[in-house]
């Protein structure tokens, strides 16, 4: 039988099997399974989407876990790991993430798209902008993905891909439309379910310019005219501290636990890098005891190129414990963001100075180590740097504050910061996911990819 591609396939089955003739002698509920209804309320799908999305899509290891290793924050020691350390990225090793950001968190917002258009404008906004954000990082990761004709189910087995150029448009629209579709007044069935801003539309439509202004930074390199401007014209309405971050906070229990957390019991094949732990040291910054576990000695190392000592730090309960927070976009980044493009639109060093300081501090206060002599001797410090000097400092300082997350590689893709030599001398550091053999095999849309170090569309040479 023929293979068919999971991320096509609709989450409720049930629903198939409902419309399916039945001989007038058999009872019409004979079929119907009571705990799984076929038109579930929005309230039951908006938590799975979420958490599918930060445990996948957002914070998952295949995301973060190989991003993290190529950025050197952490080092593959064991297994797969240690060849994703090597470069060694196939297309089976995609599969599963492909297939859950289709046939799982993307499938369940088209879903709640389709049934809330023109009757549920707040759940739809909510949608909307969970969409543009599953779509964001799956183009930065592949390029060309599916949109226009995905989510069919079997109506369309073989969708064609859209251009990372057509989906950069989509997303933004979603993100348009999603701040409209939030602020219609009405009497509206309030927004049930949502485990990150509990149905605080004010706060969704803050993320929903946040990301607005990390999209149009990502096209900085190919179009360095608007994408500053466009950054910066989005922020001021956007978070304005840290409480109002989109995050998804993890359970305690271990089958709610943080996706770090569960990576590292069942498996535990990373270390921390040599170069982020070097970095911090040399920087003296608190953040190390809160981004890395002590290691065997009692202090913080790492592991560089081809080395595999597990008495290493581990990663740190910032990103590993239980209940470690996964953010999809937080006050913090946009700090940075606003700090880069004021450097790139003339602002002047003062101002680019006080946003970066303005970043380090609720970066440290996020994490609960600011210091204020520390803050204090690093502003006497950041005054002396000025042009190159000074722009180096604000993507380091970025690449610090969003430790295990999938932004610094778009930020690294689009700026050549910070300055990584590769673990393999003879490579570079990839740019780019192969396309997974699920979709090579039985989509004949698929685009050819050329191989990991290939670019994406906005990343130009």
């Amino acid at each position: 039988m023929k293979k068919i591609s999971i991320r096509i396939i609709g989450v409720f089955v049930v629903t198939a099997l409902v419309f399916s003739a039945c001989k007038k002698w058999i009872d019409t509920d004979i079929n119907i399974n009571p705990d799984a209804p076929i038109d579930a309320p929005l309230g039951n799908i908006l938590p799975v989407i979420q958490t599918d999305m930060a445990y996948n899509t957002i914070g998952g290891n295949d995301v973060c876990r190989v991003t993290g290793i190529w950025l050197q924050y952490m080092q593959g020691i064991a297994r797969q790991s240690q060849s994703t350390a090597d470069y060694n990225l196939r297309e089976g090793d995609v599969n599963n993430l492909w297939n859950t950001n289709y046939a799982g968190a993307g499938m369940n917002l088209k879903l709640i798209m389709d049934k809330t258009t023109g009757s549920h404008p707040h759940y739809l906004g909510v949608a909307q902008i969970l969409m543009a954000n599953l779509l964001g990082v799956s183009t930065d990761l592949w390029n060309d993905i599916p949109y226009t004709e995905a989510f069919q189910g079997d109506a369309n087995l073989t969708p064609a891909f859209n251009t990372q150029q057509e989906i950069y448009g989509i997303i933004q629209q979603l993100l348009t439309d999603a701040i409209a579709n939030l602020q219609i007044v009405g009497n509206y069935e309030a927004v049930k379910g949502d485990m990150m801003y509990g149905g605080d539309l004010a706060l969704w439509v803050k993320a929903a310019y946040a990301l607005k202004a990390r999209y149009a930074l990502h096209l900085s390199k190919i179009q360095p005219q608007t994408a500053y401007a466009e950054a910066l014209a989005a922020l001021p309405n956007a978070f304005t501290s840290s409480d109002e971050d989109l995050r998804f906070v993890f359970g305690t229990a271990d089958a709610d636990a943080n996706p770090l957390w569960q990576f590292m019991t069942e498996r535990g094949d990373i270390s921390m890098n040599s170069y982020f732990i070097d970095m911090l040291l040399l920087r003296q910054d608190p953040r190390i005891t809160v981004y890395a576990y002590p290691d065997a000695a009692g202090g913080y190392s790492g592991n560089g190129p081809g080395e595999t000592n597990a008495d290493a730090s581990a990663p740190g309960p910032a990103v590993s414990s239980k209940n470690s927070p996964v953010p999809f976009i937080s006050n913090v980044e946009c700090l940075f963001i606003k700090a880069e493009c004021e450097f790139m639109t003339g602002a002047g060093d003062d101002a680019v100075r006080a946003t970066l300081i303005s970043g380090v501090e609720a970066s440290m206060d996020y994490h609960g180590v600011l210091n204020p002599l520390y803050i204090l001797a690093y502003d006497s410090v950041l005054q002396t740097m000025t042009g190159p000097v000074l722009f180096n400092e604000v993507m380091t300082q970025k690449y610090i504050a969003l430790y295990y997350q999938a932004e610094p590689y778009n930020d690294w893709r689009r700026t050549g910061l910070p300055l990584i030599t590769p673990n393999v001398p003879s490579l570079e550091i990839p740019r780019r996911y192969p396309y997974p053999t699920e979709e090579i095999t039985y989509n004949p849309n698929t685009p050819k990819y050329g191989n990991i170090w290939n670019r994406v569309w906005w990343d130009t040479p």
